[in-house]
């Protein structure tokens, strides 16, 4: 990919550290508005809350995580019972939703600054701040929005860490990477996708030094979901899966997610996904896909050759060449880009092949609804490698069309879910409280 250069002096620099913390400002402040308005009447509940909530209220009472019918937790990881059970209250997990919601865009806005040219980087802010999936996800009592900000972190430390080589990054990096599991199962499925990303695009260039470090963060970071899908299949119970529903529910299932990406680009509505084949939105996806792969560019214009400018899209990028022994030779930092955004697409092929997949072998995650809620996770990195796909050399004023109506529907569109989610009657305010781990009370909250 190519970047804006700026002008030797550092005037430019400060200008846009400043119209990028501004925009990155407003950002946030929208996003918070439009999670608060959805959210006001209080955070709605599913038949997965109603086990979050009764797992988080046994583990209070008895120090055990327990299903609604008495026996071991099982059906989801952990870590977001624990999480529910530190806050308290649906009030607290409401600013538990709001605070991952804020971090998350935060994140990736930053890691959107180093990667992306200083236009499209002011764009990924106001983009995620009118994430539809994101918004839905937060308005219920699940998982997605503590993944999402761990999934951001994770990514911002892999970022630092193949930049800078420091063991403090891989130790931030490997901390996230074992959370990512513990919190939802597709973070195994993110974790094999880094790998096959990294083991793809930057073998080559790797030290031994360097696959180490990173096969032994991969050990450490997938053993424990690794070990807890052990116990929630072969100790816990019996298994919840079933034999397989052939071809043709796989063919389903990845049309749904082409739909689904598809829609985060235009707008389409929900009836939309019948009006094609299976067959066409799959293809989409690959279609899709492959338009968004990361690709060198290169551009021909002197100021990108200049010597002395600074990258636009990172103005502080100049400053990561310092020594590092991951890497041989030292990795420049438009191949550490492109290196960035392909473990990022491998990551995001990774989780819809594998989620695809297993609905093939259980119930979970089929239909449009369940695709976009586990492709939530997602949103992210497809901006940022949408925004960073874009030839070179198309015409400035198309570019900025093409953006402007993006932004246009996805304000639309989200202003018109935060309407609809407002309206979802919310969980009762007890519903962590209650006659205690075999009563009525946490039941009757979830319906």
């Amino acid at each position: 990919m190519a970047f804006a250069k700026f002008p030797s002096d550092s005037a430019a620099a400060r200008r846009f550290r400043w119209l990028f913390a501004g925009l990155l400002a407003a950002a946030g402040v929208l996003q918070l508005a439009l999670f608060a308005y959805a959210a006001a009447p209080g955070l709605a509940g599913t038949g997965d809350s109603r086990h979050y909530l009764y797992a988080a209220r046994t583990l209070r009472e008895t120090g055990r995580l327990l299903n609604l019918d008495g026996t071991p937790y099982r059906y989801w990881p952990p870590l977001f019972p624990l999480l529910l059970r530190t806050v308290g209250s649906l009030a607290g997990a409401r600013v538990l939703h709001g605070a991952c919601l804020l971090g998350s865009l935060l994140l990736w806005s930053w890691l959107g600054r180093q990667l992306l040219p200083a236009r499209r980087a002011l764009v990924l802010p106001l983009l995620l701040a009118l994430s539809t999936p994101w918004l839905l996800v937060s308005k219920f009592v699940w998982a997605e929005s503590v993944f999402l900000l761990l999934f951001a972190a994770y990514a911002a430390a892999l970022w630092r860490w193949l930049r800078t080589g420091q063991w403090q990054w891989w130790g931030v990096l490997t901390v996230a990477g074992a959370l990512l599991p513990l919190q939802r199962t597709l973070g195994l499925f993110l974790l094999v996708g880094v790998g096959a990303g990294l083991l793809v695009s930057g073998w080559r260039r790797l030290s031994a030094r360097g696959w180490g470090m990173f096969f032994f963060h991969l050990l450490m970071s997938g053993t424990g979901g690794v070990l807890w899908q052990w116990y929630a299949l072969l100790v816990a119970g019996p298994s919840r899966y079933h034999p397989s529903r052939g071809w043709s529910q796989l063919l389903s299932s990845v049309a749904d997610y082409g739909f689904v990406l598809g829609r985060w680009l235009l707008p389409l509505p929900v009836s939309g996904r019948t009006m094609l084949p299976d067959l066409i939105w799959a293809i989409s996806l690959l279609v899709l896909g492959w338009l968004i792969w990361p690709r060198h560019k290169t551009t021909t214009t002197k100021t990108a050759a200049a010597p002395a400018a600074v990258p636009a899209a990172a103005p502080a990028a100049a400053l990561l060449r310092s020594p590092n022994l991951l890497f041989r030779p030292q990795l420049d930092i438009d191949f550490s880009r492109q290196l960035m955004s392909k473990i990022l697409w491998s990551a995001g092929a990774a989780l819809i092949l594998l989620v695809a997949g297993l609905t093939v072998f259980s119930q979970s995650a089929a239909g449009i609804h369940d695709a976009e809620r586990y492709a939530s996770v997602l949103f992210a990195p497809f901006a940022l490698l949408v925004l960073a796909a874009w030839p070179v050399r198309a015409p400035r004023w198309l570019g900025a069309g093409l953006l402007a109506v993006w932004l246009l529907g996805a304000g639309v569109r989200a202003g018109h879910v935060a309407q609809e989610l407002r309206r979802v009657p919310p969980l009762p305010a007890g519903s962590f409280a209650g006659p205690g781990p075999h009563g009525q009370g946490v039941g009757a909250a979830g319906e």
